[in-house]
């Protein structure tokens, strides 16, 4: 009976997202998304400084956790003078992850999130490809700045793969604080995935929506004999219509918490932590 049940709720989201169909990202949701951003990069901006760097800063109890070996990824919402911030058509799913990397330094945890060309290897299965398209040279006020790419697959009774380029900015507070803005700059999903002809894509922007643009925001602070490192990640994707249910929903809401549990996962085992 269990797998009965199983099979249709399969079925029932799959026959979801077929009626779903594709969807135009419209420009006041574009819109309505880069509003969302601006607000939160103003919230990130106003914590850069020590003591307050951190969202678990404000969250004694949580960080405590972090240092005892407890990963903690929890939703988060930016809010609008105290209102949510509506985004017609669409839904942005907004979450913040955080964990304690012991014994390791500032430079290490840098070196390893730079290595672009190795995040096939330590975030699969989610990333299949990835590669380093540019690198800006050092510059004083702002570090380094990378220009990368990577192709995501990601199943869970749907088969999608995205072929993805970002912008990454690094900086620096101090010696012991770094911050990391990575911001999506193109993001294609491929036509057909089972057939693995990756340069087949739909229509950036015009698609089954299933993402449409994704941003994070890394923070680490070396103190207590290792690495705090936290990550904020802020995705768009459509909305459901009316009358789809919960399936589709579910699937679009697991999507960006699921990839940021597998980032947090890759990253330690890169890092050689346990």
């Amino acid at each position: 009976m269990k797998l009965v049940n199983r099979l249709c709720c399969i079925a029932l989201t799959l026959g979801a997202f077929s009626a779903a169909g594709a969807v135009e990202l419209k420009p006041e949701t574009a819109a309505a998304f880069d509003h969302y951003v601006q607000l939160t990069e103003a919230e990130l901006s106003q914590r850069m400084k020590p003591g307050n760097f951190l969202y678990m800063d404000k969250h004694p109890r949580d960080k405590s956790a972090l240092w005892l070996g407890q990963p903690q990824v929890v939703p988060h919402q930016t809010l609008d003078h105290g209102n949510p911030i509506e985004i017609p058509e669409g839904l942005v799913q907004d979450w913040i992850g955080a964990m304690f990397l012991p014994g390791l330094t500032l430079d290490k945890v840098r070196t390893t999130l730079q290595d672009y060309p190795n995040y096939k290897n330590y975030f699969k299965p989610e990333v299949i490809d990835s590669k380093l398209d540019k690198k800006d040279g050092v510059d004083k006020k702002d570090g380094d700045r990378f220009d990368i790419f990577l192709r995501i697959s990601k199943k869970q009774f749907l088969s999608v793969v995205l072929n993805t380029n970002y912008s990454v900015q690094y900086g620096k507070l101090d010696a012991t604080h770094t911050y990391i803005n990575s911001h999506s700059t193109r993001i294609a999903e491929v036509k057909n995935p089972a057939k693995k002809k990756y340069d087949r894509e739909e229509p950036v922007g015009d698609d089954d929506g299933l993402l449409w643009r994704s941003n994070s925001y890394w923070r680490l602070q070396e103190a207590d004999n290792g690495v705090y490192a936290e990550l904020e990640a802020v995705s768009l994707s459509r909305d459901i219509p009316l009358g789809l249910g919960f399936l589709l929903k579910g699937f679009l809401e697991q999507f960006p918490k699921e990839s940021m549990e597998n980032t947090m996962r890759g990253l330690r085992q890169a890092l050689g932590v346990h």
